[in-house]
């Protein structure tokens, strides 16, 4: 039996369409946040057409989407930093996946550099990271079917429905672009104050 040439798997072929430009196009921090958004929207989108493998793709939606939620936190901290005064002042741990780390920090940046930013600009945002803080602080309750101790991750979920958490995540994406786009206006504007200013 010919022995088969190895295959990289990391490669590029001829059917051009199917080649996924890596370090390309896109800001990196953009293409890795919207790449899980569009993912978990395309299997959200795969069980209201089929009818079928809910059951199974719940837990990837869920984890596609709370990861697209953590990187766009952890860029609205980044931006943030650069613009508060005293940055200092939230040098936290924010190099891990805990909401109740992440979020609170990146809310009280925005409202410490722009203290009229309203509220209900993250409303929907804020409740949906308040039921990731009790079901999946850590990132680990939808990739893992138990827990470190042995326990189911998911013990008293008994149903999601996806279109539901679908158009919920919708609105809090939608409420981070917001919350993210606010902050570059403002860097640009302090850009353009150091630039003419000569620093």
């Amino acid at each position: 039996m010919t022995k088969s040439a190895k295959q990289p798997l990391f490669t590029y072929a001829k059917d051009w369409h199917n080649n996924a430009c890596i370090n390309g196009f896109y800001a990196d921090h953009y293409a890795y946040s919207e790449g899980y958004r569009q993912a978990a929207d395309l299997l959200i989108a795969h069980i209201a057409e089929s009818h079928s493998s809910q059951d199974t793709l719940v837990y990837p939606i869920v984890f596609l989407y709370r990861h697209h939620v953590e990187l766009m936190l952890k860029k609205i901290i980044s931006t943030a930093l650069d613009l508060v005064d005293l940055p200092e002042r939230y040098k936290q741990k924010t190099d891990n996946h805990n909401f109740n780390t992440l979020w609170p920090m990146a809310r009280s940046l925005v409202m410490d550099i722009d203290k009229t930013f309203p509220k209900d600009n993250y409303a929907t945002l804020d409740a949906v990271v308040k039921a990731f803080i009790e079901s999946d602080a850590r990132a680990t309750a939808f990739r893992y079917a138990r827990n470190n101790s042995g326990q189911p991750s998911l013990a008293g979920m008994q149903y999601i429905n996806t279109r539901h958490f679908g158009e919920m995540m919708s609105k809090a994406s939608y409420e981070l672009d917001c919350m993210d786009s606010h902050l570059l206006h403002l860097r640009g504007l302090q850009n353009e104050q150091r630039a003419d200013w000569g620093y």
